[in-house]
Order: C-alpha cells, then structure tokens, then sequence
C-alpha cells in the first residue's frame, strides 16, 4: 500500500455554522482534504470561537496546528488545548467544544 499525503495547504471549503451550538453567535466550521483512508477519514477541520456539542461518534485522533480552546467530556473536567497538542477520543466521547481562538486541526476519524 502506499502512503496517502494530505496537504495542509488544501483550499478549504466554505464555512457552515455548527449544528449544535451552546453559544451564540454559532461558531463556524470548514474542512479541506477530506478523504477516505483504510481505518476511516482523515483531512483538515478549522473552528471560529464558539460552544457546541461534539457530533462524531467514531473514535477521534486530532493534532491541533494553530488556535486554542477546551473539550469538557460530559461528567469531566475541561481539557484545554493549544497548536501543537493532540487528542484522541474513543468511541462515543461526547462533550462541549469551548474554541476560544481559532482552531485548526488535522484529524484522524476511525471507523
């Protein structure tokens, strides 16, 4: 098999509010190199500040290149992050995204 490159210079497809905000206004999303790999879907996603549900279900490996923010598991403490850390969720991990800036993030979405 060979190895699949995802350039983080992609063009980015247009931004779309999220579909569960806790805040307002809505934070707004938009992803670049969306593709299919052997263990699921991986590309780029990018977040304006703003407080919403998660929404995917499948486990979650996400590398964070620029912005900073939170994810508070329901039942837990906040998580905050920062460009350059990385998270991964299991299966079914929900919570509340808390994007203070700007977000963007290289993910990993295994089916």
């Amino acid at each position: 098999m060979s190895p699949t490159l995802i350039r983080a210079d992609s063009a980015f497809g247009p931004p779309v509010a999220v579909s569960m905000p806790t805040s307002e206004p809505a934070a707004l999303v938009r992803t670049a190199a969306d593709q299919d790999i052997p263990v699921g879907s991986t590309g780029f996603w990018e977040c304006t500040p703003g407080r919403f549900r998660r929404q995917v279900h499948q486990a979650e490996y996400s590398c964070f290149i620029s912005g900073e923010g939170s994810f508070t598991p329901d039942g837990g403490e906040p998580i905050a992050f920062r460009a350059g850390d990385a998270i991964y969720f299991a299966a079914n991990t929900e919570g509340e995204w808390n994007i203070v800036e700007t977000v963007r993030k290289a993910y990993v979405i295994f089916e």
